[in-house]
């Protein structure tokens, strides 16, 4: 930020007006790769960003709604998880923002038969508050729950219960990396979508990387889980204390296994705007996966 000769405001920098509200889209690795030095770069201007939030505050994805710098909770350097305006944090409203270029409006989201593979998070009450439930479908898998949640329906994504056909858009916020084995579930995720139907989802990736990192691998036969590095729980609203075992580090070869289970264009996008609300840490913004069946 840079304060204009003979003004009390700050004015934003080229370099910071320039991450005010940016998607770009990625269909390779490659291309992904050759962007990443000049990414890495934007991310130097990210404390310039957040002093615009907290002087601006932000503007909600698809609502518009206005969520003044005092609503804002601004909990640690890793915007992606610690930036949290009305129950979103920045990677939800990434989300959102995808979600936005697909559909342009609330009315036509809503009128979507959708699967939220969660259930009690700030983004799936967002969602509840937006669809009604004849067009919403959330659930969690609840084994090795700390509670009970007699309203809220167990899948495993490994083994969903749907029908074939049966939603228009399915969303998963931070799974992936917790999932046994990831291509059944992108099998799974593309046979309950209708044709043409959609899959939009974040996890924190290696995005330098094509390979995935592993961290654990399941065993079938014992049912357990193999360690290969030390024992990495992420936190989860249904296992508070526990929190939920990590199997990998999703790389880029996600594309490919998108591919594999029958997705026809598989791409991932970047996206960056502090007038939204969408920063990260080491990149400036969030990555999200977008599939199209």
């Amino acid at each position: 930020m840079v304060q204009a000769p003979g003004c009390s405001s700050l004015i934003p920098s080229e370099a910071v007006l320039a991450l005010h509200n940016h998607l770009s889209t990625y269909l390779s690795f490659e291309a992904f790769y050759a962007d990443l030095p000049s990414l890495l770069q934007q991310a130097t201007v990210l404390e310039d960003c957040i002093s615009a939030t907290r002087t601006l505050g932000i503007l909600e994805p698809f609502t518009e709604a206005h969520i003044p710098p005092e609503a804002m909770l601004i909990q640690g350097p890793n915007y992606r998880e610690s930036l949290i305006g009305n129950g979103l944090l920045s990677r939800n409203r990434a989300v959102l923002q995808v979600l936005h270029r697909h559909f342009g409006s609330l009315e036509k989201l809503a009128q979507q038969q959708v699967y939220l593979v969660e259930a009690v998070s700030g983004f799936a009450l967002w969602l509840q508050r937006q669809l009604d439930k004849q067009h919403l479908t959330c659930s969690e898998y609840l084994e090795k729950a700390e509670q009970h949640y007699n309203d809220i329906p167990h899948q495993d994504l490994c083994a969903l219960t749907y029908d074939d056909a049966s939603f228009d858009l399915v969303l998963c916020n931070e799974l992936f990396e917790h999932v046994q084995d990831l291509d059944v579930a992108f099998r799974e995720i593309a046979r309950v979508l209708k044709p043409g139907g959609r899959l939009v989802a974040t996890c924190p990736m290696a995005f330098g990387q094509r390979d995935s990192i592993i961290k654990a691998i399941h065993n079938s036969a014992t049912g357990e889980a193999d360690l290969v590095t030390k024992a990495d729980f992420h936190g989860d609203p249904v296992r508070p204390g526990m929190g939920s075992l990590v199997y990998r580090i999703p790389g880029w070869e996600v594309t490919e296994q998108l591919q594999q289970a029958g997705f026809l264009e598989v791409g991932l996008h970047h996206v960056v705007s502090w007038k939204h609300g969408v920063m990260g840490s080491d990149l400036p913004g969030v990555l999200v996966i977008d599939a199209q069946r």
